[in-house]
């Protein structure tokens, strides 16, 4: 009547199916943590590498700024242009005659049309040869 139940020592099949699937799913997080991992430390790669061509582009634009700089400086200029044997020299100012658009007369001027005969250099001022009617 006491008699003991007899336990069972090896597993059943639901429990050895759940233990593979559980296996399954872990193996595949660890391939897709390791594969997430690699991709973002070949993303951390990348961004890096644009980071220096941005860098390298700022040093660009600064050098480019400073020779623009450089070639623009007037007294560079008039050296440059003597020593080619230019004719172009300095106008000065006491030569400029400004014309005004208002005091001419006529609805040619109104209308900002060009006169018939050509302006000589000393008739007209780089503010009115460079303005727009």
């Amino acid at each position: 009547m006491n008699r003991r139940k007899t336990t069972r020592t090896s597993l059943g099949m639901g429990t050895v199916i759940l233990l593979v699937a559980s296996m399954i799913v872990m193996g595949g997080a660890g391939v897709f943590h390791a594969y997430v991992k690699n991709r973002q430390i070949n993303v951390a790669r990348e961004i890096q590498v644009v980071e220096e061509r941005i860098s390298q582009h700022k040093l660009d634009i600064t050098n480019l700024e400073v020779r623009l700089d450089d070639q623009l400086n007037p007294i560079l200029i008039n050296d440059r242009l003597a020593d080619m044997s230019s004719d172009l020299r300095r106008i000065p100012p006491s030569v400029v005659k400004e014309i005004s658009f208002a005091t001419e007369s006529g609805s040619e001027s109104a209308r900002g049309a060009v006169p018939s005969r050509p302006a000589s250099a000393g008739d007209l001022s780089l503010s009115a040869v460079t303005s727009k009617p």
